[in-house]
Formats: C-alpha cells, structure tokens, sequence
C-alpha cells in the first residue's frame, strides 16, 4: 500500500504534529506501508520523515485558502503575491511532482489541511482516491479567504473521502456545502509516551502553575487570559504563575505585552515564545487553557490532559467534545472574562478538585485521543476504500 501524504506549509503548530503522529503510528504498525511526502520548500521536516523511512519530495505550492493578516494594510500585498504564488504552483506542482514521482504506484493520495488543493489536483489528474484531512473552521477561526471561487465544488469532486477531526468541524463544513456522505469524524491522535504530572500540589513557592500554550493570535484569546489576570485581586495574583508559549505575530505579542505592563502583571504572566518540545514539560504545571474562539480540534488540549492536567476552556469550537464538565476540567463562556477569572480561582481554592480532574483527564485523553487509536482507524479507512477501488 503507497501511500502519498501532501503536507500544509506550517511545520510548528496542530495539523503538522498531528500528521507527523499519524505517519510514526502507520510506520510501526504496519511496516508494509510505501509512504511518500511532499513538502514545501519553507516546510524543514524532511528530516524526520527520512528517518521514518518515508521517500520525501519538495514541491512549490501555496494554499488556495490563506488567513487574512493582523495588520491590514498587508490584505492586498498578501492577496497579489501569494495570489500569484498560488496561481504558479498550481500550474508547476503536478508537472514537477511527474518528473520525480511515478504517480502510477500510488495507491492513495492523503491531504493533511483543508488549505491546499494539490491533492484535489493530483487526485483529479491521476484518478486516484483521495483522502482530504478538515482540520479547522477556517473561516469561523482564522478568517481565511480563498483564491478559488469554487473550492467547495473541487473539494467535494476531488475527494474520496474527507476526515473531519471534530463533530464541529464536519458540521460547519456539510454547512458550507461539503457532500456528507463522504465526511468521517476521526478525532486526532496524540502520544501518549508523555511525562505525567505525579503530585498535584502548589510549586515550593506556593504559587499554581497555569499554562496556555499554541500559537500568539487574536483568535487564540490570549488577551482574555490577560484580561483575567488582571481582574483578580492582589491576593489571588500573588497565588498563580501564568506562562504563555507559542509564537505569533509581533503586532499582536507587543499588544499584548503592553496589557501586561499597564496592569502592572509582568511578575504573573510571562511570554515564553515558541518551543519545540513544550509538551515534555506541562507535567511543571497544574492547570491548561484553552481560550480559543472556534478550535477544531484542540491538540494542545488533548496534550494537556495527556499529562494529567485539567483544562479550562471556552465553549466554543470542539472544545466541549473533549471537556467533560467538572470531570476532567472545565468551560467557561467564551470571552465572558470574569467567568473565565471564577474557573481559574475555583481550581486555585480547590487542590482537591483540580488533583481529580486532572487524573480524569489522563485517563480520558489515553483511552480517547491515543496515536494509536488514531492511526488504527485512519488505516482502516484506506483498506475499506482500496477495497471498493479494486
């Protein structure tokens, strides 16, 4: 079984991590597996996917579906030079890829991100199946806007089958006119080789850990965060430490930064920035969020809870598929800051609470949200259509 996996130009956040998993886990499952990647040029991960075993190729392209910037001034620079990047890859990938890959032993054509509508080519060009991961809202989140006019028609005429990680997610998008009998719902996967948080007490300086974590963007509600923080009475200040990891635009973060230093927050909340392997360590903290106005899916989420973490979060997007109310964390109304201020303290006043939400959420997030499962399920998706493809 071939197959060829199209990645999405980010190498840092969800749909990058969450397709570098699925891989590893259709690797050491079923070693038979042929699998190819292409990659972006910007996109460094050939690396790891080599040491996988998997045959890499580096194609130009851009995504058809593409995020309206923080400042607009950069709306028409973006619409033209991307526009034109757009309009150049998608007449130069298939033939570049045609010169590098004999599409005739690929058995199945596999679209990591709702972004990028080379799969839909490819699949179209060579009749072969296609199956094209919905990993975000797109619009609802991010406000993207499309280069093609009729991106819904070639999605729903290209694809085989599409994956939708949430219940939310494959709602919004049979809403936007995708055909729903092709859409499955398969959560993602998340390892679940993590170090797990062992005492769920204050830190030696009597102070809670909170921790949001993802990319630094408006949509991400960092500044509700913040905003939080800053509502809280000395006391309560005093009790908590707030990090924020991720990196983001730099409008944004020094917006940011400036609401921390007007309310005189600078020893409570502290930008971290972007790193690679955050994940090992959230078993330093006691408590996730998730501030999100419409998650898809919620991988840093799922990754609190492997750890052993409660989460607060908004109740917004898919994050009330995965938070089981005062079970393994808990939502607040979204953008409704003083909310958000009473879940944070109630976990603050409540060891006891917090301790069992966040066994809970372990014991959720394995049985779940595991790699494994994931992978399993997604490989049962390529035998059922190689099957009715023979």
């Amino acid at each position: 079984m071939h197959i060829l996996f199209i990645a999405d130009g980010d190498s840092k956040y969800g749909a990058p991590h969450s397709m570098k998993q699925l891989i590893r886990g259709l690797i050491e499952k079923h070693a038979d597996m042929e699998i190819s990647v292409i990659l972006p040029p910007r996109v460094k991960l050939e690396a790891y996917y080599q040491q996988l075993g998997c045959k890499t190729y580096k194609i130009f392209y851009e995504p058809f579906y593409q995020g309206i910037p923080v400042q607009k001034w950069k709306v028409p620079i973006k619409f033209v030079i991307r526009g034109m990047g757009y309009l150049l890859g998608r007449w130069c990938a298939p033939y570049c890829l045609n010169r590098k890959l004999d599409m005739r032993t690929v058995d199945i054509i596999h679209a990591n991100s709702s972004r990028e509508d080379l799969g839909g080519i490819l699949a179209l060009k060579y009749h072969k199946p296609l199956i094209w991961h919905i990993r975000e809202f797109g619009d609802k989140d991010y406000k993207c806007f499309s280069f093609r006019k009729n991106y819904i028609e070639l999605m729903n005429k290209g694809a085989y089958e599409f994956i939708a990680v949430s219940g939310a997610v494959k709602d919004h998008w049979i809403k936007k006119g995708l055909d729903r009998r092709k859409i499955s719902l398969i959560y993602n996967g998340v390892c679940t080789e993590v170090n797990v948080k062992k005492e769920y007490r204050e830190t030696d300086s009597g102070k809670m850990r909170f921790l949001i974590m993802g990319s630094v963007s408006a949509a991400k509600g960092q500044y509700q965060v913040i905003k939080a923080c800053a509502m809280m009475t000395e006391r309560e200040k005093e009790k908590i430490v707030i990090d924020i990891i991720g990196g983001g635009n730099r409008v944004y973060i020094k917006k940011l930064n400036a609401m921390i230093k007007k309310n005189e927050l600078s020893s409570t909340v502290r930008f971290l920035g972007y790193q690679e392997e955050a994940w090992k360590n959230l078993c330093n903290y006691d408590c996730g969020l998730m501030c999100s106005k419409s998650e898809g899916f919620g991988r840093v989420t799922v990754e609190y809870m492997m750890a052993g973490l409660p989460v607060i979060a908004s109740d917004t997007g898919a994050n009330p598929e995965l938070i089981i109310e005062n079970e393994n964390g808990l939502l607040y109304q979204w953008n409704n800051i003083e909310d958000l201020r009473k879940k944070m303290i109630y976990l603050l006043n409540n060891i006891n609470v917090l301790k069992q939400m966040g066994q809970n959420a372990r014991k959720y997030a394995v049985s779940h949200f595991s790699a494994a499962l994931n992978a399993e399920l997604v490989y049962k998706e390529y035998l059922k259509i190689l099957e009715l493809n023979k």
